[in-house]
Parts: structure tokens; C-alpha cells; sequence
């Protein structure tokens, strides 16, 4: 009896432990199962990337999986896709919670669609151990401004660190750029109305992530971004004075750069890593839409994971399973309630046809929905639409 009693504090954590999935989601075990496209054959056998969509405007949620299929279907790769989640586990653009970090532990290479994360401690912890180990990243769009508002030992992360030690945060230490008018990113055009145009520039025509690339139509508007000293730049932008493709160009915006590579980032502890970088201002999910802007990213993917050799003109970039992206905006056009695995499987929808989208019944975003879709009759009619 006295054994026994001995040990009952000792039985009861094991109890407690295998009981409670809460206190397990704060410890390293994530009680998690993260959305997995398991390849087959192809280039990228035996290779893993992470791709982690959380932003609030430019419906990461919808390129990060469309990307992962084609890369997983068509060439092999195993693509971990990892959302920010609201409290019952459905995907939240922006949310602060973003399960399924450990992931990264044995990642070739990480995708990286993010905006103003503010992450538990050990979620970051695990995206800080993976650039202190020198992994390669792609990141789009809005991920030179990645965090905003992380609190304590990780806060300067934030796009707004003003502290020598890692001025302007992960975004300009890893991509060279932040959210600052002066040295970094602002917007070019005028974003819902303006398109863009965008191509190689003509020192960079022979370099492998251009391959196949003559001229990529964004739905999203330009950015002015400010390249970073030791950049190779790949590509410029023109802005237009439409929204859809059209040789309508915006003349008094002269051509801007839109995405490069580097060769080296700074981690977060300060110590440089020898690493390939790509960035692109590009890559909201209307955007993919486009044959050229899906083929750059995985041309993109393949050169930072030293797969350059592998990379033709011709690679299969169709997309795998149907695809229905929203107008990128901030706080509505998102698809609501949806679980990552719903989008499982090669014939899934991005996203499910009978998701509701948010704010359609929201008199107080009526004029805000009227002027983003103004420039979208296609997509304004598939949304007003009862769904199928």
C-alpha cells in the first residue's frame, strides 16, 4: 500500500497528461494534426517544405494550399500547410495561433505568406530555430512585414523594431525589407483598381526562376520596394490602370522592382546565415490564377532548395483540384468555418463550395464590398450566387 501510495502523484500526471488536450497544446507535443499533401514520385521525393499561410488581407489561406498541391502532385515534395486557427480549430486569416510550428524541425525549405503575426512564445520559438539553423525560405508579399505586436523575448521580430540589434524585425533581416516608406515597402498604385505587370528585369533573364517567365498579371497592387544592398534582382513591376490584364499602362508610375534573391540572411540571435532567400511582392490568391505567376513560384521553391538543375521552361505548374479564390481585402471575402482538412486530397475545392464567405450579409462592409468587387464582374456574380 505504501508503494502504491507513492506513487499516486506520479500516476495521476500520466492521467492528467493523456486526458487533457489543453495543457498539451502549450507544451512541445501539439495535440495537432497539421493539412499534409503527401507526394509521390517526382524531383521532390524525400524532400519536406512548410508553408505557413496567416495574413490577414491577401488570402494566404488560398495560395499556400493550391502552391502545396501543385508542388506535392506534380513533383513529389511532402507540403506541410499550416493556418492560423481560431479557437474551434477552422482556418482565421491573421489569427494568433498558428498550431503545428514542429513541423519545421526536418523542413528542406519554408513558404512563408504571413502579415502581422503575433504568436505564442513557442510557436515562434520553432519559426526562430529553423532560421537559426540557416533554412531556406520563399516569402510573398506581405511576410517583410510578418510580425506586429509580439510581445516579450520575441519582439523583435516585429516589422516596427527600431533596436540596432535587429532593425525592422524578421522581415528585413531575412528579405531585406519592412513596411517603411524611407528605407523599405509602401504602395504603388492604388490597391483593387490598379493591377500590375510583371516581368524580368534584363539583367537577371538567364537566372534559373525565370525560366518560362515572360510577363506575370497581379491582381494585387505594386509595391515600391527598396531592394536591399547584397540583392540579385529578378523582377519589376509596372503598375496598370486596370484591374484585369491590359496594356493600359499607369505611365506616371515608373517601373518599381518586385522580387530578388540574397545569398544570406541575419537570424534573429545576430549570427548571418548562408542561405537562399527569394522574395516576391506578389502572390495574393487571385494572382495564381495566372500560369506565369504559379510557375515563378515554383521555380522559386525549387532554386532555394538547390534544385536549380531541375528547373525547365515547361515544368507542369496546372493547378491540382478546383480553385476559388475571394478578392483580397482585410475582414471580409474570407472563407468562414472551414478545417484544414476539408482541402485534403488531390480533387479538393480551395475553398469548399458551400463555405459561407464572410461579410456578404454585413451592411456595415456594403460599400467596401461594392468597390472591391466593382473591378470583378466574374467574381462578383460567382459570390452573389447561391453556392452549388
Amino acid at each position: 500500500m505504501k508503494i502504491i501510495a507513492s506513487l499516486a502523484p506520479a500516476l495521476l500526471l500520466v492521467g492528467w497528461l493523456f486526458s487533457s488536450p489543453t495543457p498539451l497544446a502549450a507544451a512541445d507535443a501539439e495535440p495537432y494534426t497539421p493539412l499534409v499533401y503527401e507526394g509521390g514520385e517526382g524531383i521532390g521525393k524525400g524532400k519536406h517544405i512548410v508553408l505557413i499561410a496567416n495574413d490577414h488581407e491577401y488570402r494566404s489561406e488560398q495560395t499556400c494550399p493550391l502552391l502545396a498541391k501543385v508542388l506535392a502532385k506534380r513533383y513529389g515534395f511532402r507540403c506541410t500547410v499550416l493556418f492560423g486557427l481560431d479557437d474551434d480549430g477552422a482556418i482565421k486569416p491573421g489569427a494568433k495561433n498558428t498550431p503545428g510550428m514542429k513541423a519545421l524541425r526536418d523542413a528542406d525549405l519554408l513558404f512563408f505568406f504571413t502579415r502581422f503575426m503575433n504568436l505564442p512564445d513557442q510557436q515562434a520559438d520553432a519559426l526562430v530555430d529553423y532560421f537559426e539553423r540557416g533554412g531556406p525560405v520563399v516569402g510573398v508579399r506581405t511576410s517583410t512585414h510578418c510580425f506586429n505586436g509580439q510581445q516579450g523575448k520575441w519582439a523583435k521580430l516585429n516589422y516596427n523594431y527600431s533596436g540596432d540589434d535587429y532593425r525592422g524585425g524578421l522581415g528585413e533581416q531575412v528579405f531585406g525589407n519592412t513596411w517603411h516608406k524611407q528605407r523599405g515597402q509602401s504602395h504603388y498604385g492604388q490597391n483593387h483598381v490598379m493591377g500590375s505587370r510583371i516581368t524580368p528585369v534584363s539583367s537577371a533573364t538567364d537566372h534559373p526562376i525565370l525560366r518560362g517567365i515572360d510577363s506575370i498579371h497581379a491582381y494585387s497592387g505594386a509595391y515600391k520596394s527598396q531592394p536591399p544592398a547584397d540583392a540579385t534582382p529578378l523582377l519589376e513591376v509596372q503598375v496598370l490602370n486596370t484591374l484585369a490584364p491590359s496594356d493600359d499602362i499607369r505611365s506616371e508610375s515608373p517601373v518599381v522592382n518586385a522580387g530578388w534573391t540574397r545569398d544570406s540572411y541575419v537570424a534573429p540571435s545576430g549570427d548571418k546565415k548562408q542561405a537562399r532567400v527569394v522574395y516576391t511582392s506578389f502572390g495574393a490568391s487571385e494572382d495564381l490564377q495566372d500560369e506565369a505567376a504559379r510557375r515563378f513560384l515554383v521555380n522559386a521553391c525549387l532554386w532555394a532548395a538547390g534544385m536549380e538543375d531541375q528547373i525547365t521552361p515547361d515544368l507542369d505548374v496546372r493547378i491540382v483540384g478546383d480553385y476559388a479564390p475571394t478578392p483580397y481585402t482585410n475582414g471580409a471575402f474570407f472563407y468562414e468555418g472551414v478545417k484544414p482538412s476539408q482541402l485534403s486530397g488531390w480533387d479538393s475545392r480551395i475553398m469548399p463550395a458551400d463555405a459561407p464567405v464572410a461579410g456578404m450579409d454585413d451592411p456595415k462592409s456594403a460599400a467596401k464590398r461594392k468597390r472591391i468587387l466593382a473591378n470583378r464582374p466574374e467574381m462578383r456574380a460567382r459570390l452573389e450566387s447561391p453556392a452549388p
